[in-house]
């Protein structure tokens, strides 16, 4: 029953089991949400409770939520900081940009009155409490608000009687156990930080709208009908997989049935950190199964690569290859759908994207272990998650494509010349462009990560993976927990691979110098070979000398090694496989 489960939950993230660190703990909350979508206008009203129970030492004297639709309109920071032409929310005029507006906020029956204290920028509103929310108690708010998503997308959009509500309810805003409150403003570059709760939210829509949405359909039609030729007769709706259901005190927005031309569906979602859906009518569904997990598919007239269960086989073979990376999928659905905007962008449950490649669905249902399921901060550590991910797609497609990563290594290897401009580690907003940031949020820790594996090797690293989501699943994670499953399982402090590559901005170029090669009096031949390292950083390197191998594993910048082999050597070749993040590839190999 989730009344259990919510019981349990407060007792169980008062410590990590098995982790160092047993003073860990983790806020809850507990929304209860309906909304009416009006299509008129193309925007929502809605109305919440929450039950928001602080499972921290301290006591707390406010709360902070976020309004991130309002990102999307002048004078925003996202706005102000913004660089890319193509989203110029700074100009955007009535009624194109989002809002999202608080109407009422109560307490009990005394009414709250919201702060900014971002303003001009209104995507972080500072509740004051007239009473502190003391450690182990809990607090109850009643909250109003409009929302409107902006036409221009990003992360969010409404075209026609199409909406992607990625962003669209006061989200209360995360207090952990490291720095206590994290009110951040949304930038273009780095993403959400939530806290892990419980949501039961009634949507009330025209009753022609297909909906994906977080959660299972406890009750109601969310409009799912078969595409002709679909091997799955009827959507596996879940509706009883949270059992008996703690609803929680409605807000009173929708005490009335629903009016002639409309409908009314509920979903629930337990230990999600976000709830997130999209509706259009123009949907049209697949669906299939993955062991006790429903997949839902939304796709859209003319989708031909979503179509004749492409998408839905795509979906099923990403999720099953994550569960044996980490574990078994926790939720009871994963919804990929067909978004506004391109790209892709992950929420608990459901990924929202533009297309319907392997890579892309592989990329966002890694999102979903890796920021949904282990809840990194996305600005501060946004490394963790997109760079885990890409480096995840990538290893997916190591199969299909065994050269992969070389031909990624030698496109970043001019980057890597030039040198990062700041550390992986670094806060996304500090990167001083998108294009850095994709590459350091994404693609260079991906390559680190794909050098930490070749270390330990592959039984090694998945031991790893399984440990960090066996002890840290629906529970915030930063890279020190990474780091305690990296050690715990190999037996090695790998501070310094961490400390190098994610903290600091050093490269690493190996390169063959001098070589000799010559015939001894036993016919044998001994080849000496000079290995030149430049650069601050520093990993062991196999060098290849004909058919014998070795490991060096020695820091100076220059070292002469001789191999004996039994031929007259071809070649020199150090690092033959291509898994170091080498900043000049083309002078590793030398023929002899």
């Amino acid at each position: 029953m989730l009344i259990i489960a919510m019981l349990l939950w407060v007792v169980l993230i008062g410590a990590r089991a098995g982790d160092p660190n047993e003073d860990y703990w983790q806020q809850h909350a507990h929304y209860t949400i309906e909304a009416v979508l009006d299509e008129t206008t193309e925007s929502l009203h809605g109305a919440a409770t929450l039950r928001y129970t602080n499972a921290s030492p301290d006591d707390l004297d406010r709360l902070f939520f976020h309004l991130h639709l309002n990102a999307f309109r002048p004078n925003s920071v996202w706005a102000r900081n913004e660089r890319r032409r193509q989203l110029d929310f700074q100009n955007s005029s009535e009624p194109d940009f989002g809002y999202e507006r608080l109407r009422t906020v109560r307490v009990g029956d005394a009414v709250v009155e919201p702060l900014y204290p971002l303003a001009p920028d209104s995507t972080v509103v500072e509740l004051p409490l007239a009473e502190d929310v003391k450690s182990g108690q809990s607090i109850e708010l009643y909250l109003e608000w409009e929302a409107r998503p902006s036409v221009l997308c990003r992360r969010q959009c409404r075209r026609g009687r199409s909406f992607d509500f990625a962003q669209w309810y006061p989200r209360i805003a995360v207090y952990d156990d490291r720095d206590g409150w994290q009110p951040h403003p949304l930038y273009p570059q780095g993403e959400f930080y939530g806290e892990f709760g419980t949501y039961d939210v009634t949507l009330d829509v025209a009753a022609d709208q297909v909906i994906g949405a977080t959660g299972a359909p406890v009750s109601g039609d969310p409009g799912w009908r078969p595409a002709p030729g679909s091997p799955l007769r009827e959507p596996a709706y879940q509706r009883d997989w949270y059992g008996s259901i703690d609803t929680g005190d409605s807000p009173g927005l929708l005490d009335d049935m629903p009016t002639a031309g409309r409908k009314r569906v509920r979903f629930v979602a337990d230990s999600v950190h976000h709830f997130a859906w999209s509706t259009s009518p123009d949907y049209i569904y697949e669906g299939g199964r993955h062991g006790d997990v429903a997949i839902h598919v939304l796709y859209r007239p003319g989708d031909e690569a979503w179509a004749d269960g492409t998408a839905v086989q795509r979906t099923m073979k990403a999720l099953g290859w994550l569960e044996g990376v980490f574990g078994p999928y926790p939720y009871p659905q994963l919804t990929n759908l067909h978004r506004l905007e391109g790209g892709g962008t992950e929420f608990p449950m459901v990924v929202m994207n533009g297309g319907a490649s392997q890579g892309l669905i592989a990329h966002e249902s890694a999102h979903q272990y890796v920021h949904g399921i282990l809840a990194n901060n996305e600005w501060k550590e946004a490394w963790l998650d997109e760079g885990m991910a890409s480096f995840l797609d990538s290893w997916f497609a190591e199969e299909a494509s065994p050269d992969l990563w070389h031909d990624a290594r030698r496109r970043a290897a001019a980057v890597e010349a030039r040198g990062p401009e700041r550390p992986v580690s670094s806060l996304a907003e500090e990167f001083s462009s998108f294009n850095w940031y994709s590459y350091l949020a994404y693609s260079r820790p991906a390559f680190i990560l794909y050098m930490l594996r070749s270390y330990l090797g592959d039984e090694t690293f998945r031991a790893v993976m399984h440990r960090y989501f066996e002890r840290h699943r629906m529970q915030h994670v930063r890279e020190e927990d990474l780091r305690t499953a990296v050690s715990e399982v190999s037996g090695q402090n790998l501070d310094w691979f961490f400390d190098q590559w994610f903290h600091t901005t050093a490269t690493l170029d190996y390169a063959v110098g001098q070589v000799t090669s010559g015939q001894r009096s036993d016919g044998r031949w001994v080849t000496t070979v000079q290995v030149v390292r430049s650069g601050d950083a520093w990993m062991p390197v196999t060098l290849q000398v004909g058919d014998v191998r070795q490991t060096l594993e020695a820091r100076e910048p220059i070292q002469v090694v001789e191999v004996i082999t039994d031929q007259s050597p071809a070649f020199v070749h150090l690092d033959p496989d291509g898994v170091l993040l080498d900043s000049d590839p083309s002078n590793d190999r030398r023929d002899l």
